[in-house]
């Protein structure tokens, strides 16, 4: 699949570079504009394509939530997820009602950020697959709906064939394993090892990566987080 393009809103020149880092560090995003403020990223939206904005919030003349309002009310619809200092709960709560993605409170750590980047790969990538409809079992994973409120495991799986799929997963030789490797391990049919991995990658331990060739069906790995 192409790359996501990223705008990253931010003033701070250092937390900038920091940032733009952490992308490009990161298979599968690439940076396609900055903007040391909000009106500057609105200018630059009009004639740059860009599927995802990291942005923050204290900005002067223009902050985060105001851009993403504007934004909407312009039709851009990219994706947005922040990184900013803004603890107020009410400021979160017009982030979240205005599409955020995700929200990252400084100061964060790497890991955190490759796991948020790698999730809205995930999302991304199953929501803009070709020629394919969704399952319910897709859409509640893509809602965060893996576990119930009791904290089971979703319906339809098993606590103790789960722990043999991660512990393939954590056994692995690669970062990468496969429905037809957990085939080979487990004894499982293909489609049962992918809804066991599609859940772990649901509730944050391993990230789907699809691979097209030039024909046939894509490839499905995925990696464990470390």
């Amino acid at each position: 699949m192409a790359e996501i393009h990223v705008m990253v809103v931010e003033d701070d020149p250092m937390v900038m570079e920091i940032t733009c880092g952490y992308i490009q560090s990161i298979p599968g995003f690439s940076i396609a504009a900055r903007a040391g403020s909000g009106s500057d990223a609105l200018r630059q939206l009009v004639r740059c394509k860009v599927e995802l904005l990291i942005l923050d919030i204290y900005m002067p003349v223009m902050n985060g939530v105001e851009l993403l309002r504007e934004c909407r009310s312009r039709g851009i619809d990219a994706d947005a997820i922040f990184l900013t200092a803004a603890k107020d709960k009410q400021m979160i709560d017009r982030a979240l009602k205005l599409g955020a993605v995700d929200y990252l409170i400084k100061p964060f750590g790497y890991d955190r950020f490759k796991a948020t980047l790698e999730t809205y790969r995930h999302r991304y990538q199953c929501l803009h697959e070709q020629h394919r409809e969704a399952t319910q079992e897709e859409v509640d994973q893509l809602l965060g709906g893996g576990k119930s409120d009791h904290g089971q495991i979703q319906k339809g799986l098993h606590e103790k064939t789960l722990d043999y799929v991660r512990e393939c997963v954590r056994s692995c030789e690669s970062d990468l394993i496969s429905p037809e490797d957990l085939m080979q391990q487990l004894a499982i049919s293909k489609s049962t090892a992918r809804r066991y991995l599609d859940y772990l990658a649901s509730i944050g331990e391993v990230v789907l990566q699809i691979e097209y060739g030039t024909v046939g069906r894509p490839t499905y790995r995925y990696r464990r987080l470390r």
